[in-house]
């Protein structure tokens, strides 16, 4: 291991390779807390719907769902009918 420096900070690295990826590291560990602090911040500014907002908008889309089921179904039953589908 490399020897402390007496200034009670971390040991000195052995070689500039290895002083290199410990400044990249710190460079990324300093990358990636920012940008979690963006999206925390980002967030903080999110207007987020009410619960009566929420429930309307999933009984929209589970309504168009089974509206676009049914239709499909509808076109399955009709092509069969007339001989263009097994």
């Amino acid at each position: 291991m490399g020897k402390a420096n007496g200034s009670g900070q971390k040991p000195e690295p052995k070689s500039k390779a290895a002083e290199g990826r410990a400044l990249e590291r710190e460079r990324r560990w300093r990358e990636l807390s920012s940008g979690f602090r963006a999206i925390v911040s980002e967030m903080k500014r999110v207007t987020w719907p009410s619960r009566e907002e929420w429930v309307s908008a999933t009984a929209v889309v589970v309504g168009l769902v089974i509206v676009v089921a049914l239709w499909t179904q509808v076109i399955s039953v009709i092509l069969r009918f007339i001989g263009l589908a097994k």
